[in-house]
């Protein structure tokens, strides 16, 4: 079972476990999601990121302990303390943002990445190299939980077919609420080109470890 760290604090249910149903929809994947506390509007800037660091790790601890769990993903585009929890735990820890960007360069070698910051998150652009096409957000939608208002999937798109008609073959997703918002299922309606969703992505991951183990 992957244990999954959430950063958006919630106590929506719907919410909090949307990463974990997707992952069981699509690949099959049990999980148990928990999410670090004091964090309302989740990470979106160095100083969120870093106060969330050491709950991060608190957390995955905490997951460790629970014989069921065999692997920890931090479902975060930034992969926030995941170097420092690879050092806390014994178990494999996923990232969402590297598994997002290996999984885009397996199938483009010009991706554009659409998040909710100026800047591609660090882990992220060293995954993918060379292959990094641009970078897009949307000025109304910094925070996840901006992403639930009206008009946000359909502003997003703007940006994706902007990069699209750029020269961009994929598009990555540097927010795992977009998950929340279905925008992948949405993007595959209106674009012909492919995007990668961070939450699929790290059941994939996942998966793989199950395979090699």
């Amino acid at each position: 079972m992957l244990g999954i760290i959430r950063v958006l604090t919630t106590e929506d249910e719907s919410v909090l476990q949307e990463h974990g149903r997707l992952m069981k929809d699509e690949s099959s994947v049990d999980s148990l999601t928990r999410c670090i506390p004091d964090q309302p509007f989740g990470i979106y800037d160095a100083v969120t990121e870093a106060q969330a660091v050491p709950k991060i790790v608190e957390l995955a601890r905490t997951l460790e302990a629970d014989e069921r769990i065999d692997a920890i993903s931090i479902s975060c585009a930034a992969d926030p303390a995941l170097e420092e929890t690879r050092q806390a735990v014994s178990l494999p820890v996923i990232g969402a943002g590297v598994s997002g960007a290996y999984a885009a360069r397996m199938i483009s070698s010009s991706v554009a990445v659409l998040g909710i910051t100026e800047t591609v998150p660090d882990q992220m652009r060293i995954a993918l190299g060379p292959a990094l096409h641009s970078v897009r957000f949307h000025p109304l939608y910094r925070k996840a939980t901006d992403l639930h208002a009206d008009g946000a999937r359909k502003a997003l798109l703007e940006c994706a077919q902007e990069a699209e008609g750029e020269g961009a073959t994929a598009i990555l997703f540097a927010c795992t609420g977009f998950s929340t918002i279905h925008l992948k299922s949405y993007f595959d309606s209106h674009l012909t080109i492919p995007s990668i969703d961070l939450v699929r992505a790290q059941a994939i991951a996942y998966t793989l470890l199950a395979v090699e183990g």
